[in-house]
């Protein structure tokens, strides 16, 4: 027998079929009228690290640098470019929104990625990243690290 209330127990189902509802309407990323944009990094005030390297690599070593996009819950991250000239690497993600009738829940998601990075010099190196703001704009972030010998 349970001990919950009706009201506990219709705020259940409620929620359950919300979540069902955004599952079934949130679409394959690669549905028709889907758009890939450059990705929104601006956190959102969530306290999550849009761009993350290590404080140290080696010249030639490839390393790794997480990404990370914030957007709905149906946004799909979708790649990122990125280039690397003498200390300098470039990163721009992606994502894949869905079309525009699509209806999701509002939630704000993060979207990590890795990206294998390489410099070729030792020195100070910088990775700055490219993106979004929420409500438009476009941001850089960049973070430095020591590149060794």
């Amino acid at each position: 027998m349970s001990t919950q209330s009706p009201r506990a127990f219709a705020r259940q189902h409620v929620l359950v079929l919300l979540l069902a509802s955004a599952a079934l309407t949130c679409r394959s990323p690669a549905e028709p009228g889907s758009r890939r944009v450059v990705g929104i990094i601006d956190n959102g005030g969530t306290g999550i690290a849009p761009l993350v390297v290590p404080d140290t690599v080696s010249v030639g070593v490839p390393f790794l640098a997480t990404v990370t996009t914030f957007g709905g819950a149906c946004d799909h991250p979708d790649g990122s470019d990125a280039s690397t000239t003498g200390l300098l690497a470039d990163v721009t993600p992606y994502d894949l929104l869905p079309p525009p009738e699509t209806i999701c829940i509002a939630v704000l998601r993060a979207s990590p990625r890795s990206i294998e990075l390489t410099f070729a010099t030792p020195g100070t190196g910088v990775v700055r990243l490219h993106g979004r703001r929420f409500g438009g704009g476009d941001v850089t972030l960049q973070r430095e690290l020591v590149v060794r010998p």
